[in-house]
């Protein structure tokens, strides 16, 4: 009985596997065909369903599951926040270097500063995740985390390390170094899956 009601148990991992796939699609469509208007519209619709999903999904989680003791719920919740406010500042500083580089003729020192800016809450948000991981008191939450994470490393060494080879041949376009991270966030999605399937 016991089994078949962990059986019936919602799971986050599709939801967050199809929100962070489907945005890095966006975003390369985005990229490459400079979409406005209603495809713009289509082209993100996608990512916010998925993160609508997301949402009712850990609702259902935390319903099933009798609602969240504080403690690691407690934890998260405050990661959370911290990752929506890096968020915020990220898309912040985005719009804030764009400005600056399309008003003004920066270079040197100031033109380097300004490009690092929105660089600075991505750093933010590997220092929210490491703390995350050394704030967790359950030992068995503690090692999801860190499941999920390994499983979001090799995805982006694999990735990065093929697309690099392709590059160097001349297969494939050049990428930003910053793409990385973006990958690493989408290999977070699967480790949210691959916990899922594990016991």
């Amino acid at each position: 009985m016991v089994l078949d009601e962990e059986d019936r148990a919602p799971r986050i991992g599709p939801a967050v596997t199809v929100y962070i796939f489907s945005l890095l699609a966006g975003i390369a469509a985005h990229r490459a065909y400079h979409p406005t208007g209603l495809w713009l519209v289509a082209i993100y619709a996608v990512p916010v369903a998925a993160l609508g999903w997301m949402i009712v999904q850990k609702r259902r989680i935390r319903a099933f599951h009798g609602g969240a003791a504080c403690g690691s719920a407690c934890d998260s919740k405050v990661y959370q926040r911290r990752i929506i406010a890096l968020a915020a500042a990220y898309v912040a500083l985005l719009f804030l270097a764009n400005w600056l580089t399309d008003r003004f003729a920066l270079d040197g020192f100031a033109a380097m500063s300004v490009a690092v800016l929105p660089a600075l809450p991505l750093v933010g948000v590997i220092v929210a995740i490491g703390r995350l991981i050394l704030d967790e008191k359950d030992e068995y939450q503690r090692v999801l985390h860190v499941r999920q994470m390994l499983v979001a490393t090799g995805f982006m060494l694999a990735v990065c390390s093929i697309w690099g080879f392709m590059e160097s041949f001349g297969q494939v376009p050049h990428v930003p170094a910053y793409w990385a991270f973006i990958i690493w966030c989408g290999g977070l999605g699967l480790g949210t899956v691959y916990n899922e399937m594990r016991p």
